[in-house]
C-alpha cells in the first residue's frame, strides 16, 4: 500500500499566518507563553533574517528585532488550522490518520488510476488544495509512513519515492530525523552511527539487548518497517473557526471585519468537503460575563461570504453584544450539496450553487420571509398568497385546465398591492360613478356581484362582494366592497 504524508513546516507559525495573512512577510515568532524567558518555538523567514531562531529566549529575540510580532502557542487559531488540515486530507482520501502537529497520513488505495492519473498528480493537487486553505504544505508519497514523513521533512514541494528509491533516499538522512531520545542519540554518535543508512546496516541480533526496545524500534524504522500501520480515523463534518484577541472589541465594524475573514476560511473548508453552509452559530466571550451565542438561520444554503456576512451583521444589529468581546467562535452547519437532475426537453436552469447564492443575497436584502416560491394556500380568499422555500416539494402547482372556447382573447388581471381605496356612487343599487387616486369615471358597464364569504370562524370574517366594471376612461377594473365596513377598493386592472 502506498501512503502520502501531508506535512506543514512550522505549523504553529503557519496557523497564525492563516488567521492573519498580513503577517506573511513580517517578523513573527511563536512562544509557549508571553514570558521574556519563554523559548521561541517557531520563527518566520523575516525573523530569521534578523538573527532570531527557535530555541533562544523571547527577550533575546526582541532585542534583535524591535518590530517582532509575538504570538502564543495555546490559541484557538491552532485548533482551527488543525481542522483545516484534516479537511484537506479528507477531501482526497477516505482513509486518513492525523499524526503529530502539522502532519496527516493518507492512504492511496484505490485512488490512483480511478480518480487520479498518477501519484505525482495526486500529490500536486493535494499540495494545491492545502495552499488554498491557507496552509502551505509539503507532500511525499512512499511505501511506509516513516519513509513518507522523512521525505516530506527533507524535501520541498512534492516528492514521490518509488519502492526501489526509498533505501538510497533515506541512506543519507541523519539519525536525528527519526527523533530518538537524547541518550540513545548520544550512544549512536559514540558508535559512529550518524545516518539512517548506517543504522539500517546494524545486525538486528543483539540490538534489543544493547539498545533496548527503543533501539530495536529505531532500527526497524530505519529499514522501512512501520511499528504501527496506517490507522484510519473518522473525520466528522465539523466546521468551526475560533479566535482570541489580546484586546477587547466594543464596536460592530471591527467585529464585522474579523468575521469576514473567518467566513472566508469556513467557506473554503466547506467547499473542500463538498458541503454548503445551512446555518451559522456565532458565540463570543466577554470578560466578567462569559459566553453568549446567536444563531443565524439562512433562507438557502450557500457558500457566499458576502451573503453569510449580511445575515450575521443583521443578527448582530438586532441583538448586539452587551459588553466588549475578547474571543469569538463561528460554527457552520454543513449540508451536502446534491447534484440536480437536468431534463431533456427543458432549457437548463442555473447551477445549484449559483442559484443558492443568488437567493441568499436576495434574502439578505429583503428578509427571509420575502423570498421563496409561490404556492397555492388552502384558502377561499381571492387575494391569498403564500411562499415556501425555493425548490421545496410543498410548492403547489396548479393542475392544467382548459378554458371554455371563446372568440375573445383571455384577459390578465394585474392586481394592486395593496388595493386602492376608491369612492363609489350608486344609482338604483348599482355602481354609477367611481372616483379615486389615479383613476375615475362613469361606469359604462358592469357585472356582479360575486360574493365571497369565508373564515366565518375568525374574529373578523372574510366577506366581500366583487364587481367587474368598465369606466368611461376605457379602463376595465375589478372592484370589491368590504361587507363589514362598507368600504370600496380597486383590486386590479385587466390588461
Amino acid at each position: 500500500m502506498r501512503i502520502a504524508c501531508l506535512y506543514v513546516p512550522a505549523f504553529p507559525l503557519a496557523a497564525w499566518v492563516r488567521a492573519e495573512p498580513e503577517l506573511r512577510n513580517e517578523a513573527v515568532v511563536v512562544v509557549q507563553r508571553s514570558d521574556p524567558r519563554s523559548p521561541v518555538l517557531a520563527a518566520s523567514r523575516a525573523a530569521w533574517r534578523w538573527g532570531v531562531a527557535p530555541g533562544m529566549r523571547l527577550s533575546h529575540a526582541q532585542s534583535l528585532c524591535s518590530k517582532l510580532h509575538v504570538r502564543p502557542l495555546a490559541n484557538p487559531v491552532l485548533e482551527s488550522a488543525r481542522a483545516a488540515l484534516i479537511d484537506t486530507a479528507a477531501s482526497f482520501s477516505p482513509a486518513i490518520e492525523p499524526a503529530e502537529e502539522g502532519t496527516v497520513y493518507l492512504s492511496l488505495a484505490g485512488l490512483i488510476g480511478s480518480q487520479y492519473g498518477s501519484e505525482a498528480e495526486f500529490a500536486t493537487k493535494l499540495a494545491a488544495r492545502s495552499e488554498r486553505l491557507g496552509l502551505p504544505a509539503r507532500v511525499a508519497i512512499a511505501r511506509t509512513k516513516t519513509a513518507a514523513q522523512l521525505a516530506a521533512l527533507r524535501s520541498e514541494g512534492v516528492t514521490v519515492l518509488a519502492p526501489e528509491e526509498e533505501t538510497d533516499f533515506l541512506a543519507s538522512v541523519p539519525v536525528a530525523a527519526l527523533r530518538p531520545s537524547a541518550e540513545l542519540l548520544a550512544t549512536l554518535t559514540r558508535w559512529g552511527i550518524h545516518t539512517i543508512g548506517q543504522l539500517a546496516r546494524l545486525p538486528i541480533d543483539g540490538i534489543a539487548t544493547r539498545l533496548g526496545p527503543e533501539g530495536l524500534a529505531l532500527v526497524r524504522r530505519a529499514r522501512g518497517e512501520d511499528p504501527i500501520p496506517l490507522q484510519p480515523r473518522p473525520c466528522p463534518l465539523v466546521f468551526e473557526e475560533s479566535m482570541q484577541f489580546d484586546y477587547t472589541i466594543d464596536n460592530l465594524e471591527p467585529l464585522t471585519f474579523v468575521l469576514r475573514a473567518m467566513l472566508e476560511r469556513l467557506t473554503v473548508r466547506l467547499e473542500a468537503r463538498g458541503c454548503v453552509c445551512a446555518g451559522l452559530q456565532l458565540s463570543w466571550h466577554s470578560p466578567g460575563i462569559g459566553w453568549d451565542e446567536r444563531t443565524s438561520s439562512l433562507a438557502y444554503p450557500n457558500n457566499e461570504p458576502k451573503a453569510l456576512l449580511a445575515a450575521l451583521r443583521l443578527q448582530l444589529e438586532q441583538h448586539p453584544p452587551s459588553a466588549p468581546v475578547d474571543a469569538i467562535r463561528l460554527c457552520a452547519t454543513p449540508e451536502v450539496l446534491r447534484p440536480a437532475q437536468l431534463e431533456l426537453f427543458r432549457p437548463n436552469g442555473p447551477a445549484p450553487a449559483a442559484l443558492a447564492a443568488t437567493l441568499a443575497q436576495l434574502a439578505a436584502l429583503c428578509g427571509n420571509e420575502r423570498v421563496g416560491a409561490p404556492a397555492v394556500p388552502h384558502s377561499h380568499r381571492l387575494d391569498a398568497e403564500h411562499l415556501v422555500p425555493f425548490g421545496s416539494s410543498t410548492a403547489a402547482t396548479m393542475p392544467p385546465s382548459s378554458p371554455p372556447p371563446s372568440a375573445l382573447p383571455p384577459l390578465g388581471l394585474r392586481r394592486f398591492r395593496p388595493p386602492v381605496a376608491v369612492e363609489v356612487f350608486y344609482e338604483r343599487e348599482r355602481p354609477d360613478f367611481i372616483r379615486g387616486a389615479g383613476l375615475g369615471g362613469r361606469v359604462v358597464s358592469w357585472a356582479g356581484p360575486w360574493r365571497v364569504h369565508t373564515e366565518w370562524w375568525c374574529p373578523v370574517p372574510y366577506r366581500r362582494d366583487y364587481y367587474d366594471v368598465q369606466l368611461s376612461d376605457g379602463g376595465l377594473y375589478r372592484l370589491f366592497r368590504e361587507a363589514t365596513s362598507g368600504e370600496w377598493f380597486v383590486d386590479g386592472v385587466y390588461d
